[in-house]
């Protein structure tokens, strides 16, 4: 199969086209043209026959006087401007007055007027007497050939119009193809050259059409894969440090009891150091697989109808006696009065890891508020804490997989949380209230 750049391909189709109306238009006109001009030419020609016949119907049908009234008049010619015509007059018994013909007859003029062998284009008028009655005939002739000719002579100029018609077509066509393809070009060569490892220049084609749209997608798709390279970057560093603090200190203590550097009670010290940390790594992989799962595979969600306001309160539940171990009330606001689809399991986490987060954060007291927006058709829920609130920029990294803020956990849980939502269509976002403490608000809608 030949191989035809896209510029290639247009332009052949482009110059395919204008052959096709060339040819076209060329064969239709052929046909067109001349039996407009031999219509045309009927019409004057009946025109002209009947302002000779009113002429000649007050004089005497002999040669003397028709050939005297003719030298008064000017010669008439078919369309006044490129076909002449010729005449002939003659009487009820066929006797020719007047002829500009030569020796051409009568019967042969007619029977050549007709037929496929139609040499002659003819019109005749009655001339009338005063009585009313026919004294004879006047018959304009216009010859075929002459038609012809002139019909020739229009094809040559449309031809001549169609070919430079056609080089400027090419000139056009050959510069629509380069505005076309250049920035086709600029945007294939900036693919290939595209790395995730080196600096990479900026694409900017303004066509303001569809390449333009293809070159801003492909920009934006170039931004979103490095900053998905960055983010993989930053999560295997983060997680190697986050993995390395456990494995040390379940290393140290092992290697101090098998060298035997920890002895009587310190032993059982260091072995409730190795299974809090072993449990600690465990519960680091867990959230790993879990955020990897969550982020891979749609179809672990499982959606339902449920009721918003339950799924809160079951939440709430989970973390009730940790808050009330330290001292810290916690109220909850439902105003959603219809079902929200959901996976009930992953969303009531999400609301777990947001308590737990609050209550790592909180001084006294945690509001939990949801509100129904019948005009958006979606569902607001809110939870705040008394806190010291978010460091600056922080809102914008605490949902990154293994940032910790001061005094925080492993970082996977607000990750997880920001996965599960974004998988019910929703948005999560967290700054500082104007009160002081941190806000959670989640925006999801109420159906899909």
């Amino acid at each position: 199969m030949i191989k035809m750049k896209i510029g290639s391909k247009l332009l052949l189709t482009y110059f395919l086209l204008i052959f096709s109306i060339f040819m076209i238009t060329s064969i239709s006109f052929r046909f067109i043209s001349q039996r407009y001009l031999i219509h045309e030419t009927e019409q004057q020609l009946q025109k002209d026959a009947k302002v000779m016949s009113q002429l000649l119907s007050k004089v005497s049908l002999s040669n003397n006087l028709v050939q005297k009234k003719l030298a008064n008049e000017r010669a008439f010619t078919v369309s006044e401007r490129l076909l002449s015509s010729k005449m002939i007059i003659w009487r009820a018994d066929q006797e020719i007055v007047y002829t500009d013909m030569g020796n051409v007859s009568l019967d042969h003029v007619m029977e050549k007027s007709k037929g496929p062998d139609r040499k002659f284009v003819t019109k005749t008028e009655s001339i009338i007497a005063k009585n009313g009655k026919i004294k004879g005939y006047v018959t304009l002739v216009a010859s075929l050939r002459d038609i012809n000719n002139f019909n020739g002579m229009m094809r040559k100029s449309q031809l001549v119009s169609l070919v430079i018609s056609a080089l400027i077509a090419l000139f056009l066509g050959i510069f629509f193809k380069n505005s076309l393809t250049k920035p086709i070009r600029l945007l294939m060569e900036h693919m290939r050259n595209f790395s995730l490892k080196g600096a990479n220049k900026e694409i900017s084609i303004k066509t303001n059409d569809e390449i333009g749209e293809l070159a801003d997608s492909f920009q934006a798709l170039t931004s979103k894969l490095k900053q998905y390279d960055e983010d993989q970057k930053m999560f295997f560093h983060n997680a190697s440090h986050e993995l390395k603090t456990p494995l040390m200190a379940i290393q140290g203590n092992a290697e101090g009891i098998l060298d035997g550097v920890v002895r009587g009670d310190d032993i059982e010290k260091s072995l409730q150091v190795i299974i809090a940390e072993s449990q600690r790594l465990k519960k680091i992989v867990e959230g790993i697989t879990y955020l990897a799962k969550l982020e891979n595979v749609e179809e672990s969600f499982f959606f339902s109808s449920e009721s918003l306001d339950a799924v809160i309160r079951e939440a709430v539940q989970s973390v009730k006696s940790l808050a009330e171990q330290k001292g810290i009330d916690i109220k909850v606001d439902i105003r959603v009065f219809e079902a929200v689809l959901m996976d009930k399991e992953k969303m009531k986490r999400a609301f777990i890891n947001l308590l737990g987060n609050a209550i790592r954060y909180a001084e006294s007291i945690i509001v939990v508020s949801a509100i129904q927006r019948e005009s958006e058709r979606e569902v607001t829920i809110e939870i705040r804490d008394d806190g010291r609130g978010l460091a600056p920029e922080e809102s914008q990294k605490i949902f990154q997989r293994f940032y910790s803020g001061e005094d925080g956990g492993s970082g996977i849980g607000l990750a997880i949380t920001k996965a599960i939502i974004e998988a019910h269509h929703g948005i999560i976002t967290a700054c500082n209230s104007e009160e002081g403490g941190a806000v959670f608000q989640i925006r999801c809608p109420l159906k899909r």
